[in-house]
């Protein structure tokens, strides 16, 4: 039950709809500092497709968000990296998510 209210509170906390497309695999804090670690989701309908191969992730992007309680908040995510085996391409998903909402950088 307790896992339930810390999803809803991240909800609130991070920007519209990054838990629809992130996990949360880490945070970090110091005295100033907040750095929340994302890792793009798998997308089912590829992971059950043979064709398509997950082959780890992209370089991090950092992504500074509004401050929780006079601590910089970092978000920290990590897109996953596809390839398509019958022609050898990779690629990564679209996704339907401003990161970069107004007041962020």
């Amino acid at each position: 039950m307790e896992e339930k209210y810390l999803y809803q509170l991240a909800e609130f906390v991070l920007p519209s709809d990054v838990l629809h497309y992130f996990s949360i695999v880490k945070i970090e804090s110091d005295t100033s500092l907040l750095r929340i670690y994302l890792d793009e989701k798998i997308e089912k309908e590829l992971s059950d497709d043979l064709h398509f191969e997950s082959k780890g992730f992209m370089d991090a992007v950092e992504v500074t968000d509004f401050p929780i309680r006079d601590h910089k908040v970092i978000l920290v995510l990590r897109r996953r990296r596809w390839i398509d085996i019958r022609t050898g391409k990779s690629f990564s998903l679209p996704l339907q998510i401003d990161i970069t909402a107004s007041g962020t950088r």
